[in-house]
């Protein structure tokens, strides 16, 4: 009985595990079908100081290649608390990126100088960011 015992539970054990790595693979086809129709039409002006340079993932991140202006940047490397800020509201106002963030994606925004690409700022959101904003 107790051998029984000790095969379901390595049973159980192999079986989540599986299930865990199904998720994670299903979570990254997503999300590089996401990457994929998101960067259609890229690179694409958000406004005068940000160019969207496409999305990429890695596993379970999407990320959102964003060029700013040399004066933008300034600005966004002076004030890094606004920039998270405004960035996790519109994430977690987001119906989609919720989705995304509550099967176990992590969006990241990867900003960088136009032209230069020196990097300016990285903001990593998953879903506690927006539970905490309920």
């Amino acid at each position: 009985m107790r051998r029984i015992s000790a095969l379901l539970a390595a049973l159980l054990a192999t079986c989540t595990v599986q299930a865990a790595s199904l998720q994670d693979f299903e979570l990254s086809k997503l999300l590089k079908e996401v990457a994929r129709q998101s960067s259609v039409g890229t690179p694409r002006a958000i406004n005068e100081d940000i160019l969207d340079q496409g999305y990429t993932s890695e596993g379970n991140q999407l990320i959102n290649h964003l060029s700013v202006r040399p004066s933008h940047a300034q600005q966004m490397r002076s004030n890094p608390d606004a920039v998270r800020q405004q960035l996790a509201a519109s994430v977690c106002a987001n119906p989609g990126y919720r989705q995304l963030l509550a099967k176990g994606a992590v969006l990241t925004y990867a900003f960088s100088e136009y032209k230069t690409n020196r990097p300016v700022a990285t903001e990593r959101f998953q879903a506690s960011d927006c539970a905490a904003r309920k």
